[in-house]
């Protein structure tokens, strides 16, 4: 008995497929679809955009409905039904002739979305792994969410470039709901058996989502988040702009792959250092080392300078998604973690919505030197205020 592999690991596993699928074909696949769109349809990318923020804003805010669903609900009937109207919306945005149809599909698509995504991902790592093995496999788990961006996007960039849009989108939605739901059937289990043997806790132990919400940890974290993740996912969404117009495109290029590269690598040494150190002081340390890479982006001149930057900002890229749930179920627990969650990731769409267009705006304002230099700013005011919110909650909660 002592020699069988503990049955989270699989659950990892499947997680891992997953969020590569859901990842893949949805956040880092949106610039292929609006660069697609907009060449087969005549859409505006301006209007396309909006689109994007739709997908962004209604995916995060829907987190908090599928929080509650999955305290009524079996997981699995909750990422089965998600990948379905996920699939059904991906396929049919080849067809669309009027915009309000493509906004319609992507409020669609982000709910579904919702459903196979970090939020599920996390409550079943968490359920799965209450105690110091945490770290380890979330960090394996979200790696997917990177994997995605490597292996699906420039396969479906080719596939979009020798069928057309009408030929492939409908083939993408099948992809999503036919890779996901036979893992989510085979696969996923909702929660261990409570006993000593696998090291499961019970689910009714932690703080209640109204204490919790309430507390001014929550309110700073959530806070910081806010900050970190509008400069994150500024940063990422310019970046290749950025190095283009100072080095040129095959740098540029490059320049992406060292930050999707380091956020893979640094992301599962992330989980295992996360058992040796403060969740606290190795946050704050990747915020320091997220600015000090967006600083670099923006004063490089060269290519040696500009690669370094991207790799010092990937490094921290897949740190900073990860220790946001981690740091919460340390702090508040596995009662109410999905709702606790889901809302502090709700929030957080503000940053991941409005930092792309506010790092363009700095830029037609000024240029892309003065960009970067005010993301890295806030990269440094979020970790001030993560500071400012302590080691934890403390102890008194209902």
């Amino acid at each position: 008995m002592s020699g069988r592999i503990y049955y989270g690991w699989f659950i990892v596993a499947g997680l891992f497929l997953v969020l590569t699928v859901s990842s893949g074909l949805g956040f880092y696949n949106l610039s292929v679809y609006m660069n697609v769109l907009a060449a087969e349809t005549g859409f505006s990318v301006s209007s396309l955009s909006v689109a994007v923020s739709l997908f962004f804003i209604v995916g995060g805010v829907s987190g908090m409905w599928v929080a509650a669903l999955l305290d009524r609900f079996d997981v699995r009937l909750v990422m089965i039904g998600g990948a379905l109207l996920a699939a059904l919306a991906l396929g049919s945005t080849g067809f669309v002739t009027r915009l309000w149809q493509l906004y319609g599909l992507y409020v669609l698509f982000g709910i579904g979305n919702s459903a196979v995504s970090i939020v599920t991902s996390t409550t079943l790592v968490t359920r799965w792994f209450p105690g110091r093995n945490r770290g380890v496999a979330l960090s394996v788990a979200s790696t997917g969410l990177s994997m995605g961006g490597v292996v699906l996007t420039p396969l479906s960039a080719r596939l979009f470039n020798d069928l057309g849009v009408d030929a492939v989108m409908p083939w993408l939605g099948f992809t999503f709901f036919a890779v996901i739901v036979p893992v989510v059937v085979l696969v996923l289990r909702p929660r261990p058996e409570a006993d000593a043997a696998n090291g499961s806790m019970p689910l009714d132990q932690g703080w209640s989502f109204g204490h919790a919400v309430r507390s001014r940890f929550f309110v700073l974290i959530t806070l910081g988040y806010v900050l970190c993740m509008g400069a994150q996912v500024g940063g990422i969404s310019h970046l290749y702009n950025r190095a283009e117009g100072e080095v040129g495109y095959a740098v540029a290029a490059a320049a992406v792959q060292a930050l999707t590269v380091m956020s893979i690598l640094c992301r599962l040494l992330g989980g295992l250092l996360v058992n040796r150190v403060s969740l606290r002081a190795f946050t704050l340390a990747n915020l320091i080392g997220q600015g000090t890479g967006l600083a670099l982006v923006s004063t490089a001149d060269s290519a040696p300078g500009i690669l370094i930057g991207a790799g010092m900002f990937g490094a921290t890229v897949g740190n900073l998604l990860m220790l946001h749930p981690l740091w919460l179920a340390e702090a508040f627990g596995v009662r109410d973690y999905p709702k606790i969650f889901s809302l502090s990731n709700a929030l957080t769409t503000i940053g991941v919505a409005g930092g792309p267009s506010l790092l363009g705006f700095l830029y037609d304002f000024r240029d892309y030197e003065f960009a970067y230099l005010c993301a890295a700013g806030m990269s440094l005011a979020a970790c001030a205020v993560m500071y400012g919110a302590g080691a934890g909650p403390g102890r008194e909660h209902g």
